[in-house]
């Protein structure tokens, strides 16, 4: 089913050689129904590919494997080695802990405070030393397996991992910042510097979301009115979610190009926002 689907972006510069993949750097980013990869050319610097996915057709880790092979084989990328390989989770199931706190035995019950695992997934966890705290997130053992016999030096990370440790290294001291995925999207309040709030929330409509994001600005001691919101990932400044957010938020920013990484021309067209996750992997 999966050998019909086309990416929604699909954007390769005129840098790119399938040759050079031992120079590139590619991170993929992968969630139930979704998938996209990037590629870094190592010696210049510079993203030089970004290809995406969407569809209800991508239901489990075996679709999910075949059409990245796929995407990589069209390219003459698919047996080629990299000089390294970052595989993004991209789903709700993860939690944060306090250093103090964390106990790598125990990882499997701070999950279970706020999720009930399905069946066929592996638990891990990694520091986050800008927040001083431990991630635990959980994700498909089968999709780990088919990374690691394919890729055996691959770093497995989660998705809010990169979005929390950038957004603390950022020189903003305070405000809110949204990651936007396909039906959930993370929510990060920062203050004087410190982590002070994360959380994740599911929404099926742009009343969920604005409902969401103000009930826990308010909760926060935090205010539309002198707060800057900054939203990344999948979302564009012309849409009903900021329409409605902006009737409450006086100041909606969206994340911006730090300039760290040179970025083709062919990616031009394609919201800095979209990518924002594998451009931070990548720095």
């Amino acid at each position: 089913m999966t050998a019909s689907l086309n990416p929604y972006i699909c954007q390769y510069g005129e840098e790119f050689d399938a040759e050079k993949s031992s120079h590139y750097r590619m991170t993929i980013q992968c969630s139930l129904g979704g998938l996209s990869f990037a590629l870094l050319d190592a010696k210049t610097q510079t993203l030089v590919a970004l290809e995406c996915y969407q569809s209800d057709l991508l239901a489990d880790s075996n679709d999910l494997f075949r059409t990245l092979e796929r995407a990589l084989e069209d390219k003459n990328l698919n047996n080629k080695d990299f000089q390294s390989v970052t595989f993004i989770v991209d789903n709700r199931y993860c939690s944060l802990v306090p250093q103090p706190l964390f106990n790598e035995a125990d990882q499997a019950k701070y999950l279970d405070f706020a999720f009930q695992i399905p069946e066929g997934y592996t638990i891990a966890s990694e520091p986050i030393a800008s927040a001083q705290c431990h991630i635990v997130h959980a994700f498909l053992k089968t999709m780990q397996d088919k990374v690691l016999n394919k890729w055996t030096d691959a770093r497995i990370t989660h998705s809010s991992s990169v979005f929390i440790d950038n957004v603390m290294k950022a020189e903003d001291d305070n405000g809110v910042f949204v990651n936007v995925r396909n039906r959930d999207f993370d929510m990060l309040v920062k203050k004087e510097g410190k982590l002070h709030f994360f959380n994740n929330f599911k929404f099926n409509t742009k009343e969920d979301f604005a409902y969401f994001l103000l009930f826990a600005m308010e909760q926060n001691g935090v205010s539309g009115q002198d707060t800057p919101v900054v939203f990344s990932g999948l979302i564009r400044p012309a849409s009903d979610i900021i329409d409605l957010c902006g009737r409450y938020v006086r100041d909606i920013r969206f994340v911006e190009d730090p300039h760290t990484l040179h970025v083709s021309k062919a990616l031009d067209e394609v919201p800095f926002q979209y990518y924002y996750i594998h451009y931070q992997a990548l720095r």
